[in-house]
């Protein structure tokens, strides 16, 4: 980790638990950091972190850091390079809090974690279950089940329909088995 390089610290108090963070130092034994946004005006304008273990490239640990995943470009976000956190460079704790929430604050309430779907309820309405949506996820399940996807479409975002449609096909393979 060297100064510059974005990083994730962990704080005991106030309402996010990780703030987003920029090393300006680092010594043998610690790290001295700043926080990158102008909403911890309350915290202080630099503080360290003590070294915590040694070990080539990111094996190195400092308390309570963690390294921050490079931000996605407004054409990676519109092609869904965000729509399965397996993809992220980093995997943690503020990695994936961070992630869910950009994708929230878009009104896109699910997010793959691999085979898993991530839902964060939404306390209000969106228009996410529509019977056009539903029969977008069928039919792109239907060509999935008999290999003749379009190669050139991009597949549909996370949703609870993309679930379904999965498990229907697969236990209408296996009953056929």
């Amino acid at each position: 980790m060297e100064a510059g390089t974005q990083v994730w610290c962990y704080e005991s108090t106030g309402d996010d638990p990780w703030i987003l963070s920029e090393i300006t130092a680092r010594s043998s034994d610690s790290i001295t950091l700043k926080h990158a946004s102008a909403e911890s005006d309350a915290s202080p304008s630099e503080f360290t972190r003590p070294l915590l273990t040694t070990g080539e490239g990111e094996g190195t640990k400092y308390e309570g850091v963690e390294l921050a995943n490079t931000p996605l470009s407004e054409a990676d976000i519109e092609d869904g390079a965000d729509n399965d956190m397996i993809a992220l460079q980093h995997l943690h704790e503020p990695a994936i809090l961070h992630a869910v929430s950009e994708r929230y604050f878009r009104g896109e309430i699910y997010t793959w974690t691999g085979p898993v779907l991530i839902a964060v309820n939404p306390f209000q309405r969106l228009p996410l279950y529509t019977k056009e949506i539903l029969e977008s996820y069928r039919q792109e399940g239907l060509l999935r089940s008999q290999n003749l996807g379009n190669s050139n479409q991009k597949p549909l975002g996370p949703h609870v329909y993309s679930i379904a449609d999965r498990s229907y096909r697969q236990m209408m393979s296996e009953q056929r088995k």
